[in-house]
């Protein structure tokens, strides 16, 4: 029998998504007497080859095999798989065997497939097609049998492996809805144990080495916790649920990377450290989801239900948390700054059953009864009892709080000012006195934003007013809160603030109403714990509900053009004014045609339906960008909306593939146009390595021109035109597969995406072991389980054209309540806007300028155009960092383990800064080289101290210097690694620091870019400093004195003063 492909990583992936992985030939062994072979002398290549590559996956919720199966074939393959096939649908159960296949119903009829009564078929599924045609699988059936078989297809999951490192998916749930799901999964009691509100999972006894569940072990040199591996809570002592319903839940998770957080230790009843509030976060959720809900849970859990397995919260105990994120006060609209009469504390009466309520919705997830509804009455346990007066007292305070005068108080508005200040008149000619003065008031607008210290005032003093002092407990409490309110207020776009650091040395003993009973003095573990929660809870819901309704009550919060993710917060009075200077302005630069009622009643009655895009705008220093969401159609309703949104979506990204393959086969349709920075060195590759080699190189003269409204000046007839000559849609029929992509990423995650794949009749692969084998040879795809959605055989090129043209010519926008169509351009925001832009440049360039690329080179990036040639005059353009903030755009995900995550993010940015346009040796001299990599390890060295002002619970960097000094190492050896895969084949570096870019050159530089940024920050960095610089001495020692001389030339300031104008 022929060797099993070893696809170690494909393996690892399944066994911990399953309970069990088999080959097939063991399940099978398993199944029947041990001298029954599946494979026997004589058996066809192509049978042996099934048997070696097919694993047996087992799901976690599977039924058991056939207890005694009789292995006897009954049916023929085709009806044996049309039979598992009309089983699937009438269940409704998701299985790839089954894509492609639905119930017959009246307005789909048509004849039912064979073998079938009410199964009809309406998109093929090779994957299926294939084996019900396959003579190895028939032959399968004869050796198993019809119930083995029909309990493989309809019950486990199959895989194929496909050498040298993938596989592709056969039957059973996609796993790409298992990685979803993951997290969720109950776990067996068997052979396990009781573990916090979980079950531990054994590994079961695969036999030949395939079978197991997730692996329990710590990974290498990691250190064990005291409380369980891997982060799992310790069993509790004696576990006690429903005989005291205010009893918690004992559990500790670990804590960040970076160590432990400053403060107190865990034996302190009085301060929550990052590991206990961890720990509860961990103990709240049990087995949940992994998925984060809105932050806050304001009148209920809302979302999916529990499934039956996961345990129930005991009487009394806090659900569980949410992150607060900074997109859910964005782009909050409306002129009207007044708090919504649907908030929680508008809605309820200041009264004791008013409080009652609050506390349900705060602390026990009810949902908040519209009303005029009977409200059905609960009981609620002694601890929330005792809390109404306190709680009475927040809605009194609330009631009575003068929310407008605080606005205008701390953000108020600038006295008027005459048409001339802040008008630069002198920088650009007006075209008209109207335009001139709309642009001046446009400036004036935008410069009228609230600084985030000015927010941070009105929360603080809308919180002081609010808030009853009861509540706080001590000042150190409310202080600490305030303190996190104005971490909020500074994140960026994609900023998140945990739980953990919300109750991050809050004292919990210093709140009286946290406690069960009054007047106790000895405070058990599990009520601390309880207590902790519930704090948490009330913190988490005043930050996530009120800070957040207020911010969406009074300002507009938006990112900018030119500060990335910084947030600038406008109030709505003043953003409203905006708003309408960029709509007029817009409405005259673009040709829109306003839609009649009558207008908008036909197109929804057309079909298919049409998109509608919503405009927003986004500042920029001196205007006002606009970006539309393509995220709704006309005429859907609400019930209907998300089917004709998907399948308006679905067909976009079927042209934007066909579009792509296109490109891919006539790359002269795009002119110059290069796609980022790999086409920029290919091109400029070939442009200088002839030009080095004819000799000494002329003076080159650089271009650069940018096309003002690039995507609002296309004309579309001319548009149209170009397209036509793209897709040909009397002439091409294309292929169009659907497929998704699963690999394993790093730390046991699991990487996911959605693709399609074009191509027509003459280089069509049908088969999905031809088609994954090709994206291997391809280099696309490795260590990946490929899952096939769909395949048409059929998208015409004409019925893809028409498309286009609806999608160009009846782009519906709404504005201000109002429906108008685009005349003129594309849409700036959709996924076609860059492609459509750089086929019709591309289409001019070939017809204007036939030979402007001799002895020269023309890159174009969608509407930015740059000559390189020796026969123009010379033009100079140059690139500034200034005004820039490193902190304000770089973001990273921080989780429970912040450290790691900010070393990897900053080798990820690491990894794409090293291009081998600046790294090539062939392109670049020596000199430049050594040049660019110094300016890449002083950017580096910006993201790094943006990245530790971001860490969590304020680490020091003294508290773990040996962490940072092993990242700045890492850094410099990751890319030495990097400028050696540029340049392979080429001697880098030898022994005695020789050679011309040795490692101790890169380890130089790298130290010399730290210590020069570093050093600004001397507070910060001191335990840094001198290792740093004992390195760097240590090198000038063994570097030669050639190389030294060379690498200080590199590090000149003057090369690098663009770098001082950077904010942080």
């Amino acid at each position: 029998m022929p060797r099993a492909p070893r696809c170690r990583a494909v393996r690892a992936l399944l066994r911990d998504r399953y309970r069990q992985v088999l080959p097939l030939a063991t399940f099978v062994r398993r199944l029947g007497p041990e001298d029954r072979r599946l494979v026997r002398r004589g058996d066809p290549v192509a049978f042996r080859a099934l048997v070696a590559q097919c694993l047996v996956c087992v799901p976690w919720d599977a039924q058991p095999p056939p207890a005694a199966p009789s292995f006897r074939q009954v049916s023929c393959l085709k009806e044996l798989v049309a039979r598992v096939v009309q089983r699937l649908c009438e269940r409704g159960a998701r299985n790839v065997l089954a894509f492609g296949f639905a119930l017959l119903d009246g307005a789909r009829g048509g004849p039912p497939v064979a073998f079938t009564t009410s199964v009809r078929s309406y998109l093929p599924n090779t994957v299926t097609d294939t084996l019900r045609g396959s003579g190895a699988w028939g032959l399968l059936l004869r050796r198993v049998g019809d119930d083995v078989l029909t309990h493989l297809l309809a019950r486990c999951a199959l895989y194929l492996l496909v050498p040298p490192s993938c596989a592709y998916q056969v039957c059973g749930p996609p796993l790409y809805d298992l990685c979803t799901a993951a997290a969720a999964r109950p776990t067996p009691r068997a052979g396990g144990t009781r573990t916090g509100l979980g079950l531990t999972r054994q590994a079961g006894n695969g036999g030949d080495g395939e079978a197991g569940g997730p692996r329990e072990l710590p990974a290498k040199g990691a250190r064990r916790r005291r409380g369980g591996v891997g982060g799992r809570p310790p069993p509790a002592k004696k576990p006690r649920h429903g005989l005291e319903p205010e009893r918690g839940t004992e559990g500790q998770a670990p804590g960040a990377h970076l160590g432990r957080a400053p403060g107190r230790s865990d034996s302190d009843p009085r301060v929550m450290t990052p590991t206990r509030a961890a720990a509860e976060a961990k103990s709240q959720e049990g087995n949940a989801p992994s998925t984060r809900r809105p932050f806050p849970l304001v009148g209920g859990e809302g979302g999916v239900r529990s499934p039956s397995w996961r345990p129930s919260r005991p009487q009394g105990e806090p659900g569980p948390r949410a992150w607060a994120e900074t997109k859910q006060f964005l782009y909050c609209s409306g002129s009207r700054e007044r708090l919504r009469r649907s908030f929680l504390l508008c809605s309820l009466p200041p009264s004791l059953a008013g409080a009652q309520r609050l506390v349900e919705t705060i602390f026990l997830g009810s949902k908040p009864r519209p009303p005029g509804l009977p409200r059905r009455t609960r009981r609620l346990p002694a601890r929330y009892w005792r809390m109404r007066p306190l709680f009475r007292e927040l809605l009194e305070n609330h009631v009575r709080c003068p929310y407008g005068a605080l606005l205008r108080a701390h953000c108020p508005l600038p006295a008027p000012t005459t048409p001339a200040v802040g008008a630069r008149s002198g920088e650009r000619p007006a075209a008209t006195p109207e335009a001139d003065a709309g642009s001046r008031r446009l400036v004036q607008l935008l410069r009228q934003h609230s600084s985030p210290w000015q927010v941070y005032g009105l929360l603080r003093a809308c919180l002081h007013r609010l808030v009853p002092a009861g509540l706080w407990g001590s000042r150190h409490n409310e202080r600490r809160f305030l303190r996190n309110v104005k971490k909020l207020l500074s994140l960026g776009k994609h900023g998140k603030l945990s739980p953990q650091e919300l109750t991050w040395k809050m004292k919990v003993q210093d709140c009286a109403w946290l406690r069960g009973r009054p007047g106790a003095r000895c405070v058990p573990a599990a009520e601390h714990r309880l207590r902790e929660a519930v704090l948490a809870r009330f913190l988490c819901w005043l930050m996530g509900a009120y800070v957040v309704e207020v911010l969406r009550a009074f300002f507009y919060v938006t990112e900018t053009t030119f500060q990335k993710n910084r947030l600038f917060f406008f109030r709505k009075r003043v953003w409203s004014q905006l708003q309408s200077v960029g709509i007029r302005q817009h409405l005259e630069r673009v040709q829109l045609r306003e839609l009649s009622e009558a207008d908008v009643r036909r197109l929804q009655e057309d079909r298919p339906a049409l998109p509608t895009s919503k405009l927003r705008f986004v500042p920029k220093p001196s205007g006002l960008r606009p970006i539309v969401n393509m995220g709704d159609v006309v005429g859907a309703g609400k019930s209907h909306r998300d089917r004709k949104v998907q399948h308006l979506t679905s067909q976009v990204k079927t042209l934007f593939a066909v579009l792509n393959y296109e490109r891919l086969r006539r790359p002269g349709l795009l002119g110059a146009s290069v796609l980022g920075m790999d086409d920029i060195y290919r091109a400029w590759q070939a442009f200088v390595l002839p030009l080095r080699a004819r000799g000494p190189v002329a003076p080159l003269y650089f271009v650069k021109v940018d096309v003002a409204g690039a995507y609002d000046a296309l004309p579309q007839d001319r548009l149209a035109e170009v397209i036509a000559n793209v897709i040909r849609p009397h002439e091409n029929l294309y292929c169009v597969r659907q497929y998704a992509v699963v690999q394993r990423a790093a730390r046991g995650h699991v990487r996911k995406s959605f693709k399609r794949h074009v191509s027509t009749f003459t280089d069509l692969q049908p088969y999905m072991r031809q088609f994954v084998e090709r994206l291997q040879a391809a280099g696309s795809l490795r260590d990946a389980v490929v899952i096939e959605q769909s395949c048409s055989l059929n998208e015409a090129g004409g019925s893809l054209f028409k498309l286009f043209l609806r999608l160009v010519h009846n782009h519906v926008v709404r504005i201000g309540g109002r429906s108008y169509v685009q005349c003129q351009g594309v849409p700036q925001g959709s996924i076609l806007s860059t492609l459509l832009c750089s086929f019709c440049y591309g289409d001019m360039e070939n017809e204007l300028f036939p030979g402007i690329q001799r002895d020269g080179v023309l890159l174009r990036f969608v509407d930015d155009f740059l000559l390189v040639t020796p026969h123009l005059p010379r033009a100079k353009a140059f690139l500034s960092y200034a005004g820039t903030s490193i902190r304000a755009s770089l973001t990273f995900k921080q989780g429970f383990k912040p450290g790691r995550n900010m070393r990897r993010k900053l080798l990820a940015v690491l990894r794409l800064k090293c291009h081998g346009l600046l790294l090539d040796l062939q392109v670049n001299s020596l000199e430049t080289v050594f040049t660019n990599v110094y300016k890449i390890f002083l950017l580096q060295a910006y993201r790094f101290h943006a990245c530790v002002l971001q860490l969590p619970f304020n680490q020091p960097v003294g508290r773990n210097p040996s962490f940072f000094l092993r990242v700045i190492s890492d850094t410099s050896s990751r890319c030495h690694a990097l400028l050696r895969a540029r340049n392979a084949g080429m001697s880098l570096g030898a022994k005695g620091a020789s050679g011309p870019f040795p490692s101790e050159a890169a380890q130089w530089l790298c130290l010399h870019a730290f210590l020069l940024k570093l050093a600004r920050h001397r507070v910060t960095y001191s335990c840094l400093l001198g290792a740093l610089r004992t390195a760097r001495a240590r090198l000038c020692r063994r570097l030669p004195r050639a190389t030294l001389a060379a690498l200080e030339a590199a590090a000149d300031p003057a090369l690098t003063a663009d770098f001082k104008t950077i904010l942080d």
